[in-house]
Formats: structure tokens, sequence, C-alpha cells
């Protein structure tokens, strides 16, 4: 395979969101994604509402696209926690 292929991904969280989000995130969308071969590389809060992530596949669209698919990530839309998505990849520098 390739170079792992990098994505960042920023949300802008509903007001009081953060909690149930976050619950969201740890017990379902990090254990699946590294169950597909995903490595998370980091996950930061920015302020209560701004939350940063990245995450890295060598083969990252035919992986997203099992993710979206997958049965377990069907029984949660983290998007109802969501006011806004950005997401671009990124290079490495160092």
């Amino acid at each position: 395979m390739g170079p792992m292929k990098v994505q960042m991904r920023r949300y802008t969280l509903k007001e009081g969101a953060k909690e149930a989000f976050q619950r969201v995130f740890l017990e379902t969308i990090v254990p699946l994604r590294q169950a597909l071969g995903f490595r998370v590389l980091g996950a930061y809060w920015l302020s209560e509402r701004e939350f940063l992530w990245f995450v890295a596949h060598e083969a990252f669209e035919e992986a997203e696209k099992a993710y979206y698919a997958h049965p377990e990530r069907q029984k949660v839309d983290p998007r109802a926690y969501l006011e806004a998505i950005e997401t671009r990849f990124v290079e490495r520098l160092l």
C-alpha cells in the first residue's frame, strides 16, 4: 500500500452537545475507525464547541466507504450534535 493519507476533521458543535458527542466519538467512532484500519492521530477540544481531530489510512477512500456503510456506524448519527463540519487532507511536514 501507499503512504498514509491524513485527514483533518474540524467540527463546530451545537450548544450543549459536547458530552453526548464525546461519548459517541469515544465509544463508537474511534473503535470502529480503528477496527477498519484507520489510525486516529489525535483529537483535541479547541473550545466548548470546537473539536479537531486527525485520522489516517493508506487506502483512505475505500476505507471511508466501508466505515460509513458499516452497521455499527449506521446506528449513530454524530451530525445530530454538529453545526458545521470541515474536512481536508493535509500533508505532513515533520
